[in-house]
């Protein structure tokens, strides 16, 4: 196993601890110049494909963190920031446009997750020609767990300590310590934490 790493353009850093790239499984692609990578101690990359097609922007990925799915900054003047201690089965997050998706310690994230700043196309008013739809930053706390299949639109915070149930489609900001399900995403119940374990009743 080992980390596949194209580094085509001028002025990139790329920070990666030893011990990540000794056991990585994954691609980085980084075409562009003046980008930043960085990539805590501890992490483990599986199957993961990591994507900076740009430049002036910054992927920073915190120490002891599961890294799988898609990780990618398509866009000029983006950055993606995730914290320490989190966990992703598969998730595909993107920035399209120039943005920020930054997502606190200790989150969990399960398969099938999506999020981007972007709409990926634009909406234009047919009276003005302007468009109507632009990017809007994406920001997640503190051990917040996302359930599988879960679609986190641009624009969007959610608080710390919260659970998002399977399938949601969250649209609004969701507060800490809440628990929101459903298409969209409301709130369900507030007072809430999570633990990783299963505990007795």
């Amino acid at each position: 196993m080992s980390l596949n790493i194209k580094n085509v353009g001028a002025g990139n850093i790329i920070d990666i601890s030893e011990d990540v790239l000794e056991n990585a499984d994954g691609t980085l692609v980084v075409k562009g110049s003046n980008n930043l990578i960085e990539i805590g101690s501890g992490t483990r990359i599986v199957k993961a494909i990591l994507e900076v097609r740009n430049n002036h922007s910054e992927m920073r990925i915190g120490r002891e963190f599961l890294l799988a799915g898609e990780f990618r900054c398509i866009a000029n003047n983006t950055r993606l920031i995730i914290g320490d201690f989190t966990t992703s089965k598969k998730v595909r997050i993107s920035l399209m446009e120039a943005g920020v998706i930054e997502i606190g310690r200790d989150c969990m994230f399960s398969s099938d997750i999506r999020m981007d700043v972007s709409d990926m196309h634009s909406i234009i008013e047919l009276e003005t020609g302007v468009r109507i739809n632009p990017p809007g930053n994406i920001s997640i706390g503190d051990h917040v767990w996302v359930g599988h299949g879960v679609f986190i639109t641009k624009g969007v915070c959610i608080g710390s300590n919260s659970v998002i149930g399977a399938r949601s489609v969250v649209t609004k900001d969701i507060p800490a310590n809440a628990l929101a399900v459903g298409c969209p995403a409301k709130v369900l119940r507030k007072n809430i934490t999570w633990d990783r374990q299963r505990l007795p009743f």
